[in-house]
């Protein structure tokens, strides 16, 4: 009698505590995401600050790669005690293994991927020269003076559900929030 009792405070409990565990799960990936980007736009801002120098973060929508950095610079024929990145990779001592994916002249330091199964519903910024160059890529760039460029992000899962990031020029600061 007791072990049947049991059992059934047992069942009790999981009905009530089930389906809250099961709406946590629930836009995990879009919350990561969401993450993801902020940490990144946040480390762009800290290293323009820093290096006193413009930092670019770039979305490409179709492979869902967010990726950070500089403009790159061109290689010099001069010898300045450096190695040259190009020598290294054609000795097959460095991999080449971002060639394929455009990256809209920006030297990829910092670089993620976000989840397969997200998509880009919507993106909104002013377009500037350098990004009808580069159709391809989401550009936002942050500037030495803390600045950035004002851009709206909404990314979307499979089952619909999406997230919308909108960011603060002056701060930095991006606001999320889910939306259907």
């Amino acid at each position: 009698m007791e072990v049947i009792l049991v059992l059934v405070v047992m069942i009790i409990i999981s009905g009530i505590a089930l389906p809250h565990f099961a709406g946590t799960f629930k836009g995990t990936q879009l919350r990561t995401a969401a993450r993801t980007v902020e940490r990144m736009s946040k480390y762009a801002r800290s290293m323009a600050i820093m290096r006193e120098e413009t930092m670019t973060v770039a979305l490409n929508p179709d492979t869902m790669e967010i990726f950070l950095g500089g403009v790159q610079n061109a290689t010099s024929d001069t010898a300045d005690g450096e190695l040259d990145q190009d020598i290294l990779k054609r000795l097959g001592y460095k991999d080449d293994d971002d060639s394929s994916s455009p990256t809209g002249g920006i030297e990829k330091e910092v670089h993620r991927f976000l989840s397969d199964e997200l998509t880009v519903r919507n993106f909104e910024k002013d377009r500037t020269e350098e990004d009808d160059e580069h159709e391809e890529l989401y550009l936002i760039r942050f500037f030495s003076n803390g600045q950035c460029e004002g851009f709206e992000l909404e990314l979307e899962d499979s089952k619909g559900m999406g997230i919308k990031l909108e960011n603060d020029p002056i701060s930095g600061k991006i606001r999320s929030e889910f939306v259907q």
